[in-house]
């Protein structure tokens, strides 16, 4: 069977304590995804991220043309669960364009969030838009969310 991506996040923070302890209760997954090509072939990060990890969890670290050809790796008969966390949007982008497919992804809340009327030019630059609107336009839905317990803001992306 091939894998079925549990939850899709992206997060210049990459995989760390809070990610493992408040999503691997609710998500459950076999395996993390990250996403970035500077961290494939760096045997510290590598380490480091699967010391955040259970035991019972890989971290595979991917380049973007990587993603699709290990999600639909067959490795038996069970059927393997991922977190997949991209570095950043461009990086989401570039996968989506590669083929790579979900009905939504996560970020969580910026640190600092911004009182009001919530726009894209708040969170975002002009090229992180440009690659949120192109994710949407392949059928993609974005939202706010950090901890499980929180609903989904999927308000700030206008959908």
């Amino acid at each position: 069977m091939s894998k079925k991506v549990s939850l899709a996040r992206i997060d210049k923070r990459l995989l760390h304590a809070t990610v493992t302890l408040n999503w691997d209760p609710f998500i459950r997954v076999d395996y993390v995804a990250v996403v970035g090509s500077e961290y494939k072939n760096d045997p510290f990060t590598a380490s480091v991220l699967q010391l955040c990890l259970p035991r019972t969890m890989k971290v595979k670290i991917l380049k973007e043309e990587e993603l699709m050809e290990f999600l639909e790796l067959n490795e038996g008969p069970k059927a393997y669960r991922v977190l997949v966390i991209f570095k950043d949007l461009e990086t989401a982008r570039k996968c989506v364009e590669l083929g790579f497919w979900v009905e939504e992804i996560q970020l969580p809340y910026p640190t600092v969030e911004i009182v009001g009327k919530k726009k894209l030019s708040s969170y975002f630059n002009k090229e992180q838009i440009d690659a949120v609107r192109e994710i949407q336009n392949h059928g993609i839905r974005l939202y706010f969310q950090t901890i499980p317990y929180q609903a989904k803001d999927y308000a700030s992306f206008g959908n």
